[in-house]
């Protein structure tokens, strides 16, 4: 997994002041008492993302909240990442998902996985899927090639992956330390928590457990990341968003060589 690099930020605090000067061919020898002149205001440190503070992650519940509504009514990429690798002896089994999803609104989106399993004996299997939402029809694209269509009133009638991305956070992001590291980059502001411990939804026994995550202001969390060991399995899973107000959805062209156009 990759891990964010630190960044180290400075913050300068800048006063003003001035000096009262009084002439020395002066024949009035009285008190001289300067005006009282104001200081530059030092600025405000800006609050952290909701459920976030400066010693660490204090509330998931709020956080996830404040993602979900930071992604409301924009545009967005995600990618997820999944990985799972048996460590038994008898069983070398590994698990690997990639999927991205292009979402221009919530009924209009477009979303494709791969996922690749290798068996002990070395057999690798391959599993593709996708789904495109123009606004008025639902499309899925099965493995075997074949394309189902619903017409009519779309499935989803809210942004599912909004909800889904702050379910992982619900579900991994309960940690028993964490700490929160400012970050600046291209002048932009964000926070950096990295976590670790506490349980997760396995009735494995876990031998490691880190997250780390990358929080914007508002509460959008850009990047998150879990690692986690157990006796018989080592699991990452990540997801970030791209392209943030600014992704389109175009229509795929395994629906155009399969389906004419509405």
């Amino acid at each position: 997994m990759r891990w964010l690099s630190t960044v180290a930020v400075v913050v300068l605090l800048l006063t003003a002041g001035c000096n009262a000067f009084v002439g020395a061919d002066a024949t009035d020898q009285g008190t001289v008492t300067p005006a009282p002149v104001p200081t530059a205001a030092e600025p405000a440190t800006p609050d952290p993302p909701p459920g976030v503070t400066t010693d660490g992650l204090e509330n998931v519940a709020l956080l996830s909240a404040a993602h979900r509504q930071a992604l409301n009514g924009t545009t967005y990429t995600l990618n997820e990442r999944y990985s799972e690798f048996s460590t038994g002896r008898n069983d070398s089994k590994s698990i690997r998902r990639a999927e991205t999803i292009a979402v221009e609104s919530p009924t209009r989106y477009r979303d494709e996985m791969v996922r690749v399993t290798t068996d002990p004996n070395g057999t690798v299997k391959r599993y593709e899927q996708a789904t495109y939402a123009d606004g008025t029809s639902w499309y899925e694209r099965r493995d075997n090639g074949t394309v189902e269509r619903q017409r009519g009133e779309v499935r989803f009638s809210r942004d599912k992956y909004a909800y889904r991305t702050a379910f992982y956070l619900n579900r991994y992001a309960v940690v028993d330390q964490s700490s929160t590291t400012v970050l600046v980059r291209n002048g932009s502001r964000f926070y950096r928590i990295r976590g670790s411990g506490g349980e997760i939804p396995t009735t494995e026994r876990v031998a490691e457990f880190r997250i780390e995550l990358l929080v914007e202001p508002d509460g959008l969390v850009r990047r998150f990341d879990v690692q986690y060991r157990t006796e018989d399995r080592f699991v990452t899973y990540s997801f970030w968003y791209e392209d943030v107000g600014e992704t389109t959805v175009e229509r795929p062209t395994w629906l155009d060589e399969s389906t004419p156009a509405s």
